[in-house]
């Protein structure tokens, strides 16, 4: 992709870690960064990037938020790399017996950021980019954790689907199929 002065990034989970350190990337090499974020670090607040402060990408009306944020910003780059890490395990036991079982509400919680959150922005993304005629790029974070580890089940889940969805969202929406 060719970098001019009028691209622009939308980078979710931009407040700190990972996200934190793709804005600057990005803003060192000249793009319009838009930091997507539940709430801004000062850290992100001290980089003089836009940003989109009270965005909750598990809910359509944060999503409407960032578009509506966003306006006629053509979208050349999109991060999606808003995550969650929530320890637990399906099972816990103890002297033979079942301690606890992992809730569906623990399962749902990084089930709705890690997997739900990657599909609202990318569809987003994607319409607006089709929309305005323009050839972007959706870049979804995954991990190398997704091969499984023990106490990590919701959070292997959803990565594997982020890495699976990526995979058909290319053959999808290759510029040769639109």
């Amino acid at each position: 992709m060719s970098q001019s002065m009028s691209q622009s990034v939308v980078i979710t989970g931009a407040s700190r870690g990972i996200g934190l350190s793709f804005c600057r990337l990005y803003q060192a090499r000249g793009y319009d960064v838009y930091a997507v974020c539940r709430t801004a670090s000062e850290a992100l607040k001290t980089l003089g990037v836009n940003i989109i402060d009270g965005a909750d990408v598990t809910q359509t009306q944060g999503i409407e938020r960032i578009a509506s944020a966003l306006g006629a910003v053509t979208i050349d780059l999109l991060i999606n790399n808003a995550g969650i890490l929530r320890d637990g395990l399906l099972l816990k036991v103890k002297d033979g017996e079942i301690t606890k079982r992992m809730s569906l509400a623990e399962w749902q919680a990084v089930i709705d950021v890690n997997l739900t959150g990657v599909f609202l922005c990318g569809r987003e993304a994607a319409t607006k980019m089709f929309e305005l005629g323009c050839q972007g790029l959706i870049i979804n974070i995954s991990s190398v954790s997704r091969a499984g580890h023990m106490g990590q089940t919701k959070y292997y889940a959803a990565k594997a689907g982020v890495a699976t969805m990526a995979v058909s969202w290319t053959k999808a929406l290759g510029h040769d199929k639109l």
